[in-house]
């Protein structure tokens, strides 16, 4: 299988590509689940100014910063291997390729 381009999601997409329990745990990681290494813990007040991609294995990549201090913070959403979304995932990148 060919390596798959990473594309950059806008919010739209994001909320079309995933279904409801998705999202929750997408709130979820952007105010508690994401590293700071300048804070030493979870980005205490969670993450901002974020962007969302799918990357080269359909995961959901987040980057942004965090709340507390400012600094970059990356999170991968590991979605890839699930059967649904990778279908999903791979009917939108046809879909936008046309």
């Amino acid at each position: 299988m060919k390596k798959q381009k990473e594309l950059k999601l806008n919010p739209f997409q994001l909320n079309v590509l995933l279904n409801e329990e998705e999202k929750q745990d997408f709130q979820f990681l952007l105010e508690n689940g994401v590293y700071c290494n300048n804070c030493k813990a979870v980005c205490p007040k969670g993450v901002v100014d974020y962007t969302a991609s799918l990357d080269d294995l359909n995961d959901i990549r987040i980057e942004g910063h965090c709340a507390a201090c400012g600094h970059k913070v990356v999170r991968i959403m590991e979605l890839g291997e699930d059967r649904s979304f990778f279908e999903k995932v791979m009917e939108f990148r046809q879909s936008i390729q046309n």
